[in-house]
């Protein structure tokens, strides 16, 4: 029996997966430069470490509404799915921590700048690997 999540998300077309996932991005990543912004500018922390703990909580979000409103169903069980999808996040979190690293480490550049660029690279990563790799999309 389908859940009413899969019953709306069933045979979606393309351009709209691309706009929810879009949606729900754009949530997840004002999240994650909120995130960002809190433990480097009120709770002191290292830039680096922050970038961490953003993007994997942020990323741990966008898994739980992509499966909601964007894609059906994974190749494998919720379980196997989320490892999974985390395992491809990982390399989506090597990309935002070596542009980070290139940009605010060693350009210089302001680390919320440093970040807009590292979301242009980590989005088309995510979308594509989740797409093709984690779901059955």
């Amino acid at each position: 029996m389908q859940t009413q999540s899969e019953t709306v998300v069933k045979g979606l077309p393309f351009a709209t997966q691309v706009a929810r996932f879009g949606v729900i991005g754009s949530c997840t990543v004002a999240f994650d430069f909120g995130l960002l912004y809190v433990l480097v500018n009120v709770a002191h922390l290292n830039y680096f470490f922050s970038a961490f703990v953003a993007f994997t909580t942020a990323s741990t979000l966008n898994y739980l509404l992509s499966v909601q409103y964007v894609f059906l169903a994974g190749r494998f069980g919720r379980a196997d799915e989320f490892a999974i999808f985390m395992v491809t996040t990982v390399v989506g979190l090597g990309l935002n921590q070596l542009t980070m690293w290139v940009l605010v480490g060693i350009a210089g550049i302001n680390y919320l700048l440093a970040k807009c660029a590292s979301l242009t690279i980590v989005t088309c990563w995510n979308f594509l690997s989740k797409k093709r790799i984690v779901f059955l999309d």
